[in-house]
């Protein structure tokens, strides 16, 4: 088959044995996909016999409404954030692979790996038995402390001084929890321009890398923080010497929030809040894509789709069960003293 310009090849991924995937279609969509998943990326001449989860991303010119009732298939959804606006149609449901075909305009390349790729791996993840946690993970001598917060809470702050440390890197988007295991998840880290000063980083990046983040830096500002244009990085090129684990035993969680905790100190936390906390940072992380389960719900009366957070609800209780719950305060902003002391308490106190 002949491939136009704006097209390009399938791209093949298989998130280590949890979903297999294929995405096609337009160019820059399918790069932008493949940048963000480059980890999981597999040859095409070793596809996966069997795939999961197909979805076709297109340019929001190519987009014709069905004539079919609403209740019945493909079902359509339209959306927008910002200067992105696409429509997105589920057309296969009963059985994998799924099939979801996106249609976008040019700024959707900036959303369309967050808001609708990763949360419909998430979902189908979740069928399985596995579970996204909106999380870093910090990880030594096998085994996890898993460092949940809400987007710009200091997560990645945190796991690049860890890194520095020397020890392995596990997550620092999601973290994948199944049967008392952390599983990695490895996807570009988001840096701009104070994370690169502060960590040291700079001095293992092409000149080209250390323009984009320090540009970028510049503009977010022009622009009033109008959209997040933090560079994106792989772990690798950060830190060429880091080593990526695979699973270890979950030993606790960590929960960055309350701004009345001295900073820098860390203070037991009851399961149950712990499991609202999370379930909470976990919804918001899903963006929009919330709204189109309920809608597949009211088309389709699916259970998968209704219950999505139930049953999150459910595997995270039973997972924070089993081990201890903490809680620290925000991050973000800590000073590098309190910042290194709190990795002293995390390292001596929770993951011995």
């Amino acid at each position: 088959m002949t491939m136009s310009k704006d097209t390009m090849e399938p791209a093949y991924f298989d998130l280590d044995g949890i979903c297999q995937l294929k995405v096609y279609g337009d160019r820059g969509l399918v790069s932008a996909v493949s940048k963000e998943l480059a980890f999981y990326r597999v040859d095409p001449q070793k596809a996966p016999n069997a795939l999961d989860l197909e979805i076709e991303l297109n340019r929001l010119k190519a987009f014709k409404p069905s004539s079919n009732p609403r209740e019945l298939p493909p079902y359509d959804f339209f959306s927008r954030h910002k200067l992105a606006r696409w429509a997105l149609r589920f057309e296969r449901l009963s059985q994998p692979p799924y099939r979801v075909r996106f249609y976008g305009n040019a700024f959707s390349e900036l959303i369309v790996s967050k808001q609708i790729v990763e949360p419909m791996i998430r979902v189908l993840a979740q069928t399985l038995g596995f579970v996204f946690v909106h999380s870093a993970g910090l990880v030594k001598e096998g085994r996890a402390v898993v460092v949940a917060g809400g987007g710009g809470s200091g997560k990645t702050r945190l796991l690049l001084q860890w890194i520095k440390q020397g020890h392995p890197f596990l997550s620092d988007d999601f973290t994948i929890l199944s049967s008392g295991r952390a599983r990695r998840y490895v996807t570009p880290l988001r840096i701009g321009a104070r994370l690169l000063n502060e960590s040291g980083m700079g001095k293992n990046l092409a000149a080209i890398d250390r323009l984009s983040v320090y540009g970028r830096a510049a503009l977010r500002r022009l622009l009033f923080n109008y959209a997040k244009l933090q560079s994106k990085l792989d772990i690798q090129t950060l830190f060429p010497e880091v080593k990526i684990a695979d699973q270890v035993e979950l030993k606790a969680l960590l929960l960055i929030g309350r701004a009345g905790i001295e900073a820098g100190a860390i203070e037991s936390l009851d399961c149950e809040a712990a499991t609202d906390r999370l379930l909470a940072i976990n919804r918001q992380e899903m963006y929009g894509f919330t709204g189109y389960l309920s809608g597949l719900h009211e088309r389709t009366g699916g259970k998968m789709f209704s219950d999505f957070f139930t049953v999150l609800r459910a595997r995270l209780r039973e997972h924070l069960k089993n081990i201890p719950c903490f809680e620290t305060s925000p991050i973000r902003n800590l000073n590098l003293q309190d910042l290194n002391s709190l990795i002293q308490k995390i390292d001596k106190t929770l993951l011995t």
